[in-house]
């Protein structure tokens, strides 16, 4: 993730490297939580979130699956017929109390996937060397989930490369990759970036951290994309990810609707209420059985 991401993740950051086995909810009974999802689109949002609630701006937009940056969430707040999806965000958070708890909800059926670490290039996200990462990869092995790759900052950042390289001489085991791409408005670059890692790498592609970005903007004005510019690339992306197969999940970025670069990628507005960019995530292949 970009540099100017930062605060957005301070809090959830700090939730997720705070996570010990004596504060992690694990379900004991049936509740929601044990479907599997049957559509591509998902939602990300942090467990303190100040836009809205993780659970219902994940509900709102319709989303099929999400993640919040960690290994566990609250389960009696996940929204039912909607999959969660773990993940291990830095080498802090590779615990045994995390790989047991983890391997407790693939046992319940309230885990299918696993992802791997977040951003491990950039120095002030997960902050990791391949070798760090190749390190710990066999304890997230143990799972039995399919795993997804650290997603780092840009999909051909020559991190993942070499992770991927490593890991196949080693024949440690990558199920699918995980990229993040903050870009302008060009779809057709986008989706060529896509075809040149799996072209590389032939593994099934999860983008779980994409949005519209302006680098330079120190404030909101500055900002030179509009709603609408962002709502028409979101219009010509998103069918186009859903038809090509190796892509098997996307989850758009819903920055902070201050956020002077980010803020026209907004999907919510600091009341958890649908933008015009987030009514039409919401309705393009809505996952209809979703609920409280």
């Amino acid at each position: 993730m970009i540099k100017i991401l930062n605060l957005l993740f301070i809090g959830c950051c700090t939730a997720i490297m705070g996570c010990s086995k004596s504060n992690v909810y694990i379900p004991t009974k049936a509740v929601s939580g044990n479907y599997t999802a049957t559509g591509k689109k998902g939602a990300d949002f942090s467990t303190n979130t100040k836009n809205g609630t993780w659970w219902g701006n994940t509900i709102t937009l319709q989303s099929h699956w999400f993640y919040t940056w960690g290994t566990s969430v609250p389960f009696e707040l996940v929204p039912q017929n909607c999959e969660f999806v773990p993940m291990f965000w830095s080498k802090a958070n590779v615990t045994d109390a995390n790989i047991a708890y983890v391997k407790q909800l693939k046992d319940q059926g309230r885990a299918k996937y696993v992802l791997g670490f977040n951003e491990p290039d950039l120095a002030d996200q997960s902050n990791m060397t391949v070798q760090d990462a190749l390190a710990l990869w066999p304890q997230l092995e143990t799972i039995g989930l399919p795993l997804g790759s650290p997603a780092a900052s840009w999909p051909t950042r020559q991190w993942i490369y070499d992770f991927m390289d490593q890991a196949i001489a080693q024949k440690r085991r990558v199920d699918f990759i995980c990229v993040h791409m903050y870009v302008g408005t060009d779809d057709v670059a986008f989706i060529n970036v896509l075809q040149d890692l799996y072209n590389k790498y032939h593994k099934p592609i999860w983008i779980t951290e994409f949005a519209t970005v302006s680098d330079k903007a120190t404030t909101m004005a500055e900002n030179p994309f509009t709603p609408d510019m962002v709502l028409a690339f979101m219009q010509r992306l998103l069918p186009k990810l859903e038809a090509l197969d190796f892509v098997q999940r996307y989850s758009w970025f819903s920055g902070s609707p201050t956020s002077s670069r980010l803020w026209p990628s907004s999907l919510v507005d600091a009341n958890g209420n649908l933008t015009k960019l987030g009514k039409w995530y919401s309705e393009f292949k809505p996952n209809t059985e979703i609920k409280r």
